[in-house]
């Protein structure tokens, strides 16, 4: 069977792509528009929804930014909603937001340089709210002689494109999800705003439909747009 593709945008040549062969055009494009350095200057960065393969964005992480910098980068993008705390696993270590208040003994903080942690091919994962929570899984691909942007300690360079969402009612593109629907069990949850306008459930019980796994959860409504990653 064919595996599946998720597709999505390269944001340096702003190209269209897929998960699978995004590493491919980002690094097309970082040698075309990029000068490159006689040493390597930044990591590049696999994170995935756990679970949720179809979200998916890859980050040029500065060699001398911190785990602090990656986690408000996936903040602003995917996650930040009610600055809930968050955590990073490595290699069986814990590394937190909030380390003087974790249960974990040996927790350390997020004020980490990535170049201490990261080497090719080392997987970890990402959890932010402890009750409501979001997971990531993440992949460091290789350390690349290519900086990030200006200004930049963390550059989205690759994200995935929205996600199919339909109407429950008329098969639309769904723009609204019912939370009450939802926590209800029920299938049908999702709607384009012309079909809500006739629904009976309480307007305080919706979020937006957003292009990332925290959809539908806590009080999240999006994070930054392609313009501004």
């Amino acid at each position: 069977m064919a595996s599946k593709t998720y597709p999505g945008r390269c944001l340096i040549s702003k190209n269209d792509t897929t998960k699978r062969k995004a590493k491919t055009e980002i690094l097309r494009a970082l040698k075309e528009e990029r000068a490159e350095e006689k040493t390597p200057q930044s990591w590049l960065v696999l994170f995935n929804g756990s679970g949720m393969p179809e979200f998916w964005i890859y980050l040029l992480v500065d060699k001398k930014a911190t785990l602090e910098d990656v986690d408000r980068k996936l903040r602003d993008v995917w996650l930040e909603c009610c600055g809930h705390l968050s955590s990073f696993t490595i290699a069986g270590r814990e590394y937190e937001s909030n380390p003087e208040g974790s249960y974990h003994e040996d927790a350390k903080g997020m004020d980490i340089r990535v170049d201490k942690i990261f080497c090719e091919n080392l997987t970890g994962e990402h959890i932010y709210d402890y009750g409501s929570s979001t997971y990531l899984d993440f992949k460091v691909i290789s350390k690349l002689p290519y900086s990030t942007k200006k200004g930049y300690d963390v550059e989205i360079v690759a994200r995935n494109k929205m996600p199919e969402a339909v109407c429950s009612v008329c098969g639309k593109e769904a723009t609204i999800i019912c939370l009450e629907c939802m926590y209800d069990g029920s299938d049908e949850y999702l709607f384009c705003d012309e079909c809500y306008e006739d629904h009976e459930c309480d307007e305080g019980m919706q979020l937006p439909v957003v292009n990332s796994p925290r959809c539908g959860v806590c009080g999240y409504e999006g994070g930054l747009d392609d313009d501004m990653c």
